[in-house]
């Protein structure tokens, strides 16, 4: 059975806003940056690999930081005992600047995106022009990158289910765990609080799209793994959050 084992790649300080459509403007947050090792089976399998430069992300996006064992090669060693030569396969759920950041260290890795992303990266609409950094793509062998389209098993109990709105391509991870069903969500739910209080993310491509990528998630999850969502703890692996609030 996989296990995922949450890796932190830093932190962001954004305005909360930004994450919650519609809400909590004039308030600031600290988000941290994730990646997902996915262990447990024949591969060894991560899904995005956070941001390539704090000083460059500071500059243009907004303040970044991390410790040393977020640096990608200190987590995935603490983690789950892997080099990055290690790595099979990398799932980027879309191709923002802070979820393939790392991707080039993977140099045995076949790379997951949905076609639909890659021709969003290369044309992206105004609003998120600045958030694809192409050099960070071209620094991938072309024909290391595999392009699905839609729903597609990956590895038996691993799959990929496009999940649009955030960016037009964006794509989740659904994980058979001992836990249950478990999404890794990207940011078609950056917090936990966007899922259950079915709140958008505030950087959007389309409104509409990412309420139907919602709904897409709670019907194939029962447990999710935010993209930015603080109460995750570093190497945390198993226990996973409800997509519904029991408590309530």
């Amino acid at each position: 059975m996989w296990k995922v084992v949450a890796l932190k790649m830093g932190e962001l300080t954004v305005a909360k806003g930004s994450i919650t459509y519609g809400r909590d403007y004039g308030q600031s947050m600290v988000i941290p940056i994730w990646a997902a090792a996915i262990t447990g089976g024949e591969y060894n399998i991560l899904v995005d690999t956070g941001v390539h430069d704090v000083d460059w992300v500071t500059k243009n996006v907004s303040p970044c930081r991390r410790v040393d064992d977020e640096e990608m090669v200190a987590a995935l060693k603490a983690g789950t005992g892997w080099a990055p030569e290690d790595v099979d396969i990398v799932i980027n759920t879309h191709l923002h600047y802070d979820h393939v950041g790392n991707n080039s260290l993977f140099t045995n890795a076949k790379f997951i995106v949905q076609e639909r992303e890659w021709q969003a990266a290369h044309n992206p609409i105004p609003s998120q022009k600045d958030i694809y950094v192409l050099d960070l793509l071209d620094a991938i062998d072309y024909f290391s990158w595999n392009f699905v389209n839609g729903e597609e098993e990956i590895v038996p109990g691993v799959k990929v289910f496009l999940t649009p709105g955030h960016s037009d391509g964006h794509q989740s991870v659904l994980v058979k765990t001992e836990q249950g069903n478990l999404c890794i969500s990207g940011d078609v739910s950056n917090l936990l609080e966007n899922i259950r209080e079915n709140i958008p993310a505030g950087i959007l491509t389309s409104t509409k799209e990412i309420f139907e990528s919602m709904d897409k998630v709670r019907s194939k999850a029962d447990y999710i793994f935010p993209g930015h969502e603080p109460s995750i703890q570093k190497f945390q692996s198993g226990n996973f959050p409800a997509i519904v609030d029991h408590a309530k």
